[in-house]
């Protein structure tokens, strides 16, 4: 396999090795820290951190009342003595504002009487208007640490600018697009988005600690970070949280990110635990605008898709549990591979073409496909078994290369951008119908995938999502 190839499946494939050894391994600390506090969940990805101290025989009304008073919310209740609204907003169709606190595991459990339960045994609760389930934010990361209180502003409790280090390309991504490029001081060495981040590495500003799967402890310590965060799908990660936590070092392990949901609830995580709560409010309200905006007009009729990690025999693809998957039915589309593994995995020419698929994607990484010329040089590479394929007869066929791959193969901020791209190519009429103009008409895509000047990237551009990737 090809360096660069090795490269790209790194956070693929690796990944899954790892993460069968998660639910084993034990932590040093309590499920959650020390701090105390309240979140306020009023939906959609809307939350208020509110930290403060539940003295003895604080009751849930209480907390939630103090919480309010801090951040001049009125409440209103009903005669029953339930929550009717916070801070003007009521409860949403059919789910009642509720309190709820967390298990031994880590989750929402509800609270059935919160006038008369007694909060000061627990570290934080949370007052939603959700209902239980994954509606929720979590309160806690990937170990069941909470994220909260790192940070205020960006600054550290000691008022300095806060130092962090990120050790995973789609960790560090997530990170720059709330705002945190500035306080990065050390990344993983396949970290090379965006282009300021690769600016800072140049300079020495920020330095390289290690590798995804294998981070140097030494260096990362040597950074004197406030904050290290890590990817919740890699067992090594987990394993080095703990290690960094009894050296005294804060971690926060973002979660395994295969759904929409995962990226909004990361990106919530990263801006909280940085002191930017509110700049990931209005972020993941962009972000969601622009998901929902493409999703709406988008109609792929189920169309069969493979997708291959480079031109092989036996290249590596996605399955069911994979935030490839998650974006071709998203769209509508149907992965030919989703039945066949939970992750990635490598799937046999021979197969490929009993699956016939409509459109067929090439993550390539080796180098950038700047022509029509290296395009169809590189499709003709193809085995005979592909060429048989009704993609390859009808013409779809399409190359994402240089930062365009890397887009496809990371799980992190650049999700919006990913699906707009993919719903242009597989569905193009459907865009030209809701505007005429909107023509995009090629192959292939490289590093130029999100220049303001080509047009591609209409919806994502109109929310304002490509300001962090020009730093």
């Amino acid at each position: 396999m090809q360096a660069a190839t090795v490269k790209l499946v790194s956070a693929a494939v690796i990944a899954m090795l790892a993460v069968a050894g998660i639910s084993v391994i034990g932590f040093t600390a309590d499920s959650v820290d020390a701090r105390q506090g309240v979140m306020i969940d009023f939906g959609y990805y809307e939350v208020d951190w509110i930290e403060m101290e539940f003295p003895e025989g604080m009751t849930g009304d209480q907390a939630l009342d103090a919480a309010c008073a801090e951040r001049s919310y009125p409440v209103v209740k009903d005669p029953d003595g339930s929550v009717y609204s916070v801070n003007s907003k009521t409860e949403l169709e059919k789910v009642e504002w509720g309190m709820y606190v967390l298990d031994s595991s880590g989750n929402w459990s509800p609270v059935a009487d919160p006038s008369g339960y007694d909060v000061s045994n627990e570290k934080i609760i949370s007052w939603a208007r959700t209902g239980a389930g994954s509606a929720m934010m979590p309160a806690v990361d990937q170990t069941r640490f909470t994220y909260y209180s790192y940070a205020k502003l960006g600054k550290n409790p000691m008022g300095e600018d806060l130092k962090i280090v990120t050790l995973a390309p789609s960790v560090t991504e997530t990170v720059c697009a709330i705002g945190g490029l500035d306080y990065i001081v050390g990344t993983d060495r396949y970290s090379d988005y965006p282009n300021g981040l690769v600016s800072a590495q140049n300079s020495g500003r920020i330095s390289i600690v290690g590798g995804y799967t294998d981070p140097n402890f030494e260096k990362v310590v040597a950074e004197n970070p406030d904050i290290v965060f890590l990817d919740g799908g890699t067992g090594e990660h987990v394993t080095m949280a703990d290690k960094f936590r009894k050296s005294g070092i804060n971690c926060v392990v973002l979660y395994n990110a295969v759904t929409t949901d995962d990226l909004l609830k990361n990106l919530w995580i990263c801006a909280s635990a940085l002191g930017f709560s509110e700049r990931g409010n209005d972020y993941i309200t962009d972000v969601s605008e622009a998901i929902n905006n493409i999703c709406r007009i988008a109609d792929l009729q189920d169309k069969k898709v493979f997708v291959a990690l480079r031109v092989s025999d036996s290249p590596y693809t996605a399955g069911s549990g994979t935030y490839v998957t998650n974006m071709l039915e998203s769209l509508g589309a149907r992965n030919i591979f989703a039945n066949d593994s939970n992750s990635w995995f490598m799937a046999s020419k021979e197969t490929v073409y009993e699956r016939q698929p409509d459109i067929i994607i090439i993550i390539h990484d080796a180098e950038q496909i700047t022509s029509q010329r290296e395009y169809r040089t590189l499709l003709s590479h193809f085995n005979d078994l592909w060429k048989r394929t009704p993609a390859y007869a009808n013409g779809e066929v399409y190359v994402f290369s240089g930062d365009a791959a890397s887009l496809l193969s990371r799980a992190g901020a650049r999700l919006p951008e990913s699906l707009e791209l993919l719903a242009k190519i597989m569905d193009p009429e459907s865009f030209i119908n809701e505007d005429p103009t909107d023509v995009v008409g090629v192959k292939y895509y490289n590093d130029s995938y999100n220049d303001p000047d080509n047009g591609y990237l209409r919806y994502v551009k109109a929310q304002g999502l490509l300001e962090w990737q020009r730093e």
